[in-house]
């Protein structure tokens, strides 16, 4: 069952890859816009990245193309850094914090169990807006995916897991999903961890995880989730690892911008069409803003 979350945490936002094309800044916009505007405070952070000067300059012009110019970008080589940089105001003055791509390994292994990351999960817990980006967002989870393999089918030899960040219980992320062919990787995942729900996001897109646990799709290709609720059966644990898995039950979705997806409940919200608005708008009911499928 999807863990309670308190009602006043910040958002937190999960993008693909290649969200600061300048030609289509929409996904930086809305994560700019949920910290308070071109006025916000955010934190960069570019533990994940072996070249952190190029993602200073990417994400500073990003950021500034927006009218962001309360920006500070910090970079933890090692967990010592990531401890000494807890005594900083940065953090604790921060509307938002962003975690660049890079390679999500890296990324736990050097801010996981830091008081820096306590202290992260602290300040979204009271309202701190969060993002990653590809390996940011892979990192977001409790169980992360820390490397694999593209495949069409599901197979052992496919992944490896690691624990992730935790900010993200119910979830484990994948990205650049589409363009790398990595369904097979991400059912997997869920096939070892039925319980939990896979978020697979194409490059150019995100999901915004709201604090009611309603999340929701904005960008330009698709989200792919992965429900194994409902798993019937599975042979994966008594294959050799490179065997192709069967199983039976595993439901999969393809989200929209527009789309929501509830993790409490596990129902899509498909977007209503325009004359379901008009007639809403002609109701005393509040319309709201969604039509549920039910599983």
């Amino acid at each position: 069952m999807p863990v309670s979350r308190a009602a006043h945490r910040g958002s937190l936002l999960a993008a693909g890859g290649r969200e600061a094309d300048p030609c289509d800044p929409s996904i930086l916009e809305e994560f700019v816009r949920r910290c308070g505007g071109a006025s916000a405070c955010i934190l960069v952070l570019t533990a994940a990245s072996s070249h952190p000067k190029s993602k200073r300059i990417e994400y500073g012009a990003a950021f500034g193309a927006l009218g962001v110019t309360r920006l500070t970008f910090l970079h933890h080589r090692s967990r010592g850094d990531a401890e000494a940089s807890l005594g900083a105001p940065v953090l604790d003055e921060a509307d938002g914090v962003f975690l660049c791509g890079g390679n999500q390994l890296k990324l736990v292994t050097t801010l996981g169990g830091t008081r820096l990351l306590e202290r992260l999960r602290e300040r979204y817990r009271d309202g701190l807006h969060v993002a990653g980006t590809s390996a940011g967002a892979a990192a977001l989870s409790s169980v992360m995916i820390a490397r694999g393999r593209a495949r069409a089918a599901p197979r052992l030899a496919s992944i490896r897991l690691a624990p992730g960040l935790g900010l993200l219980p119910e979830v484990i992320v994948d990205q650049h999903f589409s363009e790398r062919d990595r369904l097979g990787r991400l059912m997997t995942a869920v096939l070892c961890n039925a319980s939990m729900l896979g978020f697979g996001i194409d490059e150019n897109t995100a999901f915004v995880v709201e604090p009611d646990d309603r999340v929701t799709v904005i960008g330009q290709g698709t989200v792919t989730v992965v429900d194994g609720s409902e798993l019937v059966d599975t042979n994966l644990h008594d294959l050799e690892d490179d065997r192709p898995a069967a199983f039976t039950g595993l439901r999969v979705h393809g989200l929209g911008a527009g789309w929501a997806f509830d993790l409490k409940t596990r129902r899509v919200e498909q977007p209503l069409i325009e004359e379901e608005e008009e007639m809403r708008a002609g109701e005393s009911v509040p319309p709201v803003g969604a039509r549920a499928n039910r599983r």
